[in-house]
């Protein structure tokens, strides 16, 4: 309701008006200027004498403006109140509502009712056109948001893709694959802070780990050690502590914390992840299983999958069989850079 109303409303009423006086009142004050006289306030104005059931002075005031070319009839109110008020409905009545409707281009703003369902075919046809309408925009809006979304994440772009996905989560309550795409993007944050405030931490690389100075092993058995002490005494930080030793490439390490870990979506796809790099390629296989299974309804399931999938059978030589599974994602979509990026990569060995 537009605020000029809802004020003159509670004015009206806190002094007592009588209720078809205080809609008298109300009307005077909408008719009174230009300024009022808004799209708004005669909608909120319909609205009011809709419910209150002054379905006759609805009509009325329709009725004295419906010549006005400029005039925002509020259609769906004013067909409520014309079948309350008007009986019975002869087809010349409705054939001049449905022409004016028409004329005002207004079948989508007059299909809000069911008043005339019965009477006129054409609303309910309004109706399915408006509905369809919406869902197609959902469709592809959706869809836009979502290409957004893969620019930013290609451009690193965290905090906007964190902006986005927070605006999908609202536009598109209990979507299953926005939710995902959250998840997913919390564990890739994640690993960035991480990178970024522990330089010291991610000094130690690969060169490092390999070495066989026995001062290096015996730093990185205790810092397993430690992860590992910390994950058992403190569970619900073990997630966070198998992201350290993840980065730090403690596979192993890795896959013992999170052990300590609640099971959550997050945790299964990590596992997975981690899985591969460890080279545990027939539990992969095992574990994808489940996976499809729990995440059966989300749609993009197949897809993230078969790109595991397909790196275990090249891990465990099933060369073929890995690059058939990869041609079939890449046929579904066609657009997935880093399975085109694998594929390539494996093409020249």
């Amino acid at each position: 309701m537009s605020t000029f109303v809802e004020l003159e409303i509670q004015s009206l009423l806190s002094a007592q008006e009588d209720l078809e006086q205080a809609a008298d009142k109300l009307i005077s004050s909408v008719e009174s200027s230009p300024d009022n006289f808004s799209p708004d306030n005669i909608t909120a104005l319909a609205r009011f004498l809709n419910r209150t059931g002054l379905y006759r002075k609805l009509v009325d005031f329709v009725l004295r403006h419906l010549d006005n070319e400029s005039f925002p009839t509020p259609w769906p109110f004013f067909l409520d109140a014309v079948s309350q008020t008007t009986e019975p409905l002869d087809n010349k009545i409705i054939k001049s509502l449905i022409e004016g409707i028409q004329e005002q281009n207004a079948e989508e703003e007059a299909s809000r009712t069911t008043a005339f369902d019965t009477k006129e075919p054409l609303l309910k046809e309004w109706r399915r056109d408006r509905k369809y309408k919406i869902q197609k925009g959902y469709k592809e809006n959706r869809k836009r948001l979502f290409e957004q979304l893969v620019t930013l994440r290609t451009q690193q772009l965290y905090e906007q893709e964190k902006s986005l996905l927070q605006k999908l989560i609202r536009l598109y309550p209990g979507d299953h694959e926005i939710q995902r795409e959250q998840h997913e993007h919390e564990q890739r944050y994640a690993l960035e802070v991480l990178s970024r405030r522990s330089p010291k931490v991610k000094a130690l690389s690969d060169e490092d780990f390999t070495s066989t100075d026995p001062e290096i092993e015996q730093a990185v058995l205790a810092l397993n050690e430690s992860l590992l002490e910390h994950a058992a005494a403190d569970p619900s930080m073990a997630f966070d502590f198998a992201i350290v030793a993840y980065m730090l490439d403690q596979y192993e390490t890795c896959l013992e914390i999170l052990g300590h870990c609640e099971e959550s979506p997050a945790l299964l796809w990590l596992r997975l992840e981690v899985l591969l790099k460890a080279r545990h390629f027939v539990a992969v296989l095992h574990e994808l299983t489940h996976v499809e299974m729990e995440f059966a309804h989300e749609p993009e399931t197949f897809f993230a999958t078969a790109y595991i999938r397909a790196q275990a059978y090249w891990g465990l030589g099933q060369k073929h069989s890995a690059v058939e599974v990869m041609e079939g994602l890449l046929q579904s979509r066609p657009h997935y850079r880093a399975a085109s990026a694998l594929l390539s990569m494996w093409s020249q060995q």
